[in-house]
């Protein structure tokens, strides 16, 4: 491939990771904290929405199997990475317009009335951003796979996952700029451009990237081989069970996910209640965070380049850094100081760059020849699980320490963050356990480049 198509055709596919990047800028940086603190609906109501779309992971098999059989206009991945991004794009845009009714007459939906009217469709609305978000994301990935070389893949894929982050950072700074305050109506307008900006980005990212293919290729196995897949699942499954090895490192993903992950959709929260800061204000949490764990994962990869480092040794520094962070967070939240909130996010997110490297590196060397992709999935169903869990009893930790009046909101959130670092602390136990003589060695460039290429939820 000549190295300049291979470059816009790199450049492209990160584009549609920049678009997912603007979504989960709004949902997990502006609009948890303006339904939570503004309109003070009930925390765990909104964490729970917005925890939503990682139970519907399983969705990227389905939409990837989908793809793979039924091509539209001879496509078999643009329009699936095209729908799914404005489906997701069509359900924040109509957030606004769903959340304040909440806030207001939750029995009432505009020309709707039955009980808890727009609770149930703010459910349908989530349930539609996961589902598109699983159609693009599965196939973005077999997008990248089928038209850029193996020699450079990782490269590509490594520059999509930070393009992920870097998306974020840019949305949050236009973002602050768009509503410093909140303002129903700037609200409206803001998660409206929603709409064209993903669409755009979205189309300029795969536009003429794929070849089409001719009618009647990749037809789908038969019935016989399908249900040799569902036996060897079956007896995947008991294996699992079994294994001592396989339970602990999925009870370590689990749980260093689960504890990292409680802060997600809360943390905004927090900034309002405790350090009485602005729409805009609150929104730089996620572009410091994002900032600290990107200088970390290229720390990573100078290490690896530089002679490695191990996994297991990369992890633990990880992790470590990750509980101590959290405890300084705690300290900041007890103390309602800014400065130290900011430096403990900064130190949170350098560690998770560490940390989430080392994981993701184990993860696609921790399978078997035969079984790998149920392995993968299996890691993969641990993340998504783990986080979607987290977003859910963030907001009902909120709910029960602080909405309830138990603790004043400085020393709610402190003892919130002091759990979040002790079960991110625990999750070594489980790691230490895992006994595979691989675990042990250095993480080595293609493991590197493997890592970054993941997307496991």
């Amino acid at each position: 491939m000549d190295k300049l198509i291979l470059f816009v055709r790199a450049f492209q596919l990160t584009l549609p990771r920049a678009a997912a990047g603007w979504l989960f800028a709004l949902l997990t940086s502006n609009f948890n904290r303006i339904a939570i603190y503004e309109l003070g609906i009930t925390a765990v109501v909104i964490t729970t929405l917005l925890g939503l779309y990682h139970f519907l992971s399983p969705f990227q098999v389905i939409y990837g199997r989908i793809a793979d059989r039924v091509p539209i206009f001879g496509l078999h991945r643009t329009p699936y990475v095209l729908i799914g991004m404005l489906i997701s794009a069509v359900a924040v845009a109509a957030l606004p317009y769903i959340v304040v009714p909440m806030s207001q007459t939750p029995d009432e939906f505009y020309f709707l009335s039955f009980p808890y009217a727009t609770y149930i469709i703010a459910f349908i609305v989530l349930v539609f951003f996961g589902i598109g978000f699983a159609m693009a994301g599965a196939n973005h990935l077999a997008l990248v796979a089928e038209v850029i070389p193996e020699r450079s893949r990782g490269l590509v894929t490594a520059l999509i996952w930070t393009m992920l982050i870097l998306g974020m950072i840019l949305s949050l700074q236009f973002i602050r700029g768009y509503m410093p305050e909140y303002n129903e109506d700037t609200m409206r307008s803001l998660y409206l451009l929603s709409i064209p900006i993903v669409g755009i980005v979205t189309l300029l990212g795969v536009i003429g990237v794929e070849p089409r293919v001719k009618p009647g290729e990749n037809i789908a196995a038969g019935g016989k081989l399908e249900a040799e897949e569902h036996a060897s699942l079956k007896e995947f499954a008991v294996d699992v069970v079994r294994n001592s090895t396989v339970r602990n490192f999925f009870l370590f993903i689990f749980l260093f996910m689960f504890g990292y992950s409680l802060q997600d959709n809360i943390l905004e929260v927090f900034g309002a209640e405790v350090l009485s800061m602005t729409v805009g204000e609150t929104g730089r949490f996620q572009q410091i965070w994002g900032g600290g764990a990107i200088v970390g994962m290229f720390m990573m990869g100078f290490l690896v380049f530089k002679g490695g480092i191990s996994k297991i040794a990369a992890i633990s520094f990880g992790i470590s850094g990750i509980g101590l962070s959290m405890f300084c967070l705690a300290y900041g939240a007890y103390e309602a100081s800014p400065s130290i909130v900011h430096m403990s996010l900064v130190a949170m997110g350098f560690f998770n760059g560490f940390a989430l490297v080392g994981t993701l590196t184990s993860m696609m060397e921790f399978t078997t020849d035969n079984e790998r992709g149920a392995y993968i999935g299996l890691w993969g169903l641990a993340i998504a699980f783990a986080s979607g869990l987290a977003s859910i009893a963030g907001g009902q930790l909120v709910t029960t320490l602080i909405e309830s009046g138990w603790f004043a909101a400085s020393e709610g959130f402190a003892w919130i963050f002091v759990l979040e670092g002790g079960i991110s602390l625990l999750s070594l136990v489980f790691l230490w356990q895992v006994k595979v003589d691989s675990f042990h060695k250095a993480i080595s460039k293609d493991g590197l480049s493997n890592a970054m290429a993941a997307d496991l939820g």
